[in-house]
């Protein structure tokens, strides 16, 4: 790892952190980019890519592991409703996804594990494995269990535990019984459940706020009809638990020194988990912020700015948790209120 001290790091090589390098990359800003893992490296997420973001990044094919037509939605007694996009999303492996993103950047992430963050008045000091490590400012993205955010003493409001099974299936039986959907089951209260349809295989999770929330919860989910019959003769690859923050971005997004986008900041969309394109969007938006600080202004000030103009503030507005997610009896409501909506499009 390089020893002299850098204009910006960027902590977290995942797609919040690729795109605030890359962004910083084509502002000529000098910036290390930093993650404990060496890539490609496979990572817990559904995978889940709106059509926006495939428009933007232009993905190639194979980095997709089945076009997405949009959301099916279901409500706890079983009334479905589709909400199709403009034009195709995607669902991604991560460990393909993430790698394409730092193919396009001239430096690659050093590997270092982080253990602490401390902000001094002239810049930002890393403790890392092999040292420490200085920089002017720093953009955090190293997920749900920040470890900028704790040392920081930023905790999470509402942390949610998302537990997931890959499990193959034949391609013809994901095809015929998915398709090119993400489905979103609102069974639970304070939580949801999904499946999510990939090249011979399906990602079935469940996510939501407390104890109810876990590996055996997703048992429950993959037995529960109609569930269960859509993944009739799979067999389990393997199990994936990850954290979803649940709360909405952060109220006030950056400190002094510190920025924090993708999880890391609460870039989720709390009624479906989807986050990827968020993290995308909010990385590029912390490090324009972070540019214009290193010219003067105030780095929480311009990040507000960056992200309103982003559209990423409206993810503060959506109040799942305490009106749709609040009880199975609101999500029938909501899901119902959808249907009708939609006969009218």
């Amino acid at each position: 790892m390089a020893s002299r001290r850098h204009e910006v790091c960027v902590l977290g090589a995942g797609p919040a952190g690729a795109s605030a390098a890359a962004e910083l990359e084509r502002l000529g800003v000098d910036c290390l980019l930093i993650d404990r893992a060496r890539f490609p490296r496979s990572k817990p997420c559904g995978g889940v890519l709106p059509w926006r973001a495939v428009e933007e990044l232009h993905l190639p094919g194979e980095v997709v592991e089945r076009p997405l037509e949009g959301y099916r939605v279901f409500s706890p007694s079983g009334e479905a409703v589709e909400s199709r996009f403009p034009s195709p999303g995607a669902v991604v492996r991560r460990s393909t996804f993430d790698a394409f993103l730092l193919d396009s950047l001239e430096g690659k992430p050093v590997c270092a594990r982080v253990s602490g963050v401390r902000e001094r008045r002239s810049g930002v000091e890393l403790l890392t494995d092999e040292g420490r490590l200085g920089a002017r400012y720093l953009i955090a993205a190293d997920g749900a269990n920040s470890v900028a955010r704790r040392s920081l003493g930023l905790g999470y409001g509402k942390l949610a535990l998302a537990c997931q099974y890959v499990i193959a299936l034949p391609e013809e039986a994901v095809e015929e019984r998915i398709g090119g959907w993400f489905e979103v089951y609102y069974l639970f209260s304070r939580g949801y459940g999904w499946l999510a349809p990939l090249r011979g295989a399906v990602k079935a999770g469940v996510g939501g706020l407390g104890s109810a929330f876990s590996r055996r919860a997703l048992e429950r989910f993959v037995r529960t009809s109609p569930v269960a019959e859509k993944l009739e003769g799979g067999r389990v690859l393997r199990y994936q638990a990850h954290r979803i923050p649940m709360g909405g971005p952060m109220e006030r997004l950056a400190t002094r020194r510190v920025a924090f986008a993708g999880d890391a900041g609460g870039f989720v969309f709390p009624g479906t988990g989807e986050g990827i394109y968020y993290a995308i969007r909010s990385g590029a938006a912390a490090a324009r912020a972070v540019a214009q600080a290193l010219d003067g202004r105030e780095l929480a000030q311009a990040y507000e700015e960056e992200a309103r103009s982003a559209g990423l503030l409206s993810l503060r507005d959506v109040d799942f948790l305490d009106t749709v997610l609040a009880s199975p009896e609101h999500a029938e409501r909501y899901v119902r209120r959808l249907k009708k909506l939609a006969r009218f499009q």
